[in-house]
């Protein structure tokens, strides 16, 4: 009994003596720490994962301020000298677009040196038609006519850098490899041709005909 009563003692003296330096020393093996079975805690993204800018894949984001938002090819009645073209400035500045030109790969319109689209303004571009230029409203007498059954749109920079771009009809058309290279519009997509009377408008977001509509005229607004 005395000999069951020291052992007793002793391993008890022993657990009280055992510290947290001693968890270590304790261990059978290596120490492998815990891991959560959750998410990423910090919600960290795959490195590998992630779109790279300039892979050609994924979204094509414009990265210019001024954007094509609103083409009337149809208007009702005669289309020569009723079409036009609306540009909008998504910035929070003015744009200085002096010097840049539309284009359907015939003919072309160049603002003039100087002129600026306010932030968050439009600029409504009469194509074929005469009349006084303003802020809101320029004429592009010269311009050909666009055509109704397929054809395109460009926005150029320094005569050559497609900025924004759009097609409508069919593929190919002028500056489509240009804008599929500034990633502006994906090569090979257009928008359908819409109903006598009703525009083509742009919804924001990514570039290409997912986010172009028909609907209701609406220009300058």
């Amino acid at each position: 009994m005395r000999h069951v009563l020291m052992m007793s003692v002793l391993s008890l003296a022993a657990l009280l003596s055992f510290g947290c330096g001693d968890y270590a020393n304790a261990l059978k093996g290596p120490a492998v720490p815990p891991r959560s079975n959750g998410p990423n805690p910090n919600n960290l993204p795959n490195p590998n994962a992630v779109p790279k800018p300039g892979a050609g894949q994924g979204y094509m984001v414009n990265h210019s301020p001024v954007v094509f938002s609103e083409v009337l090819l149809d208007p009702v009645g005669a289309n020569a000298g009723a079409q036009y073209v609306e540009l909008l400035n998504t910035s929070g500045l003015d744009a200085d677009v002096g010097g840049w030109a539309l284009s359907d790969g015939t003919s072309s319109f160049s603002f003039p040196f100087g002129f600026r689209i306010n932030a968050g303004t439009r600029v409504v571009v009469c194509l074929s038609a005469s009349g006084t230029s303003s802020q809101g409203v320029q004429f592009a007498p010269s311009f050909s006519e666009l055509p109704l059954n397929q054809g395109s749109i460009a926005l150029l920079r320094g005569g050559s850098e497609v900025v924004d771009f759009m097609q409508w009809g069919g593929t190919p058309n002028t500056f489509e490899a240009a804008a599929a290279h500034n990633y502006v519009w994906p090569a090979g997509d257009f928008v359908t041709v819409p109903v006598e009377g009703q525009s083509l408008n742009f919804l924001g977001g990514t570039a290409g005909s997912n986010n172009w509509r028909a609907g209701s005229t609406t220009p300058g607004n």
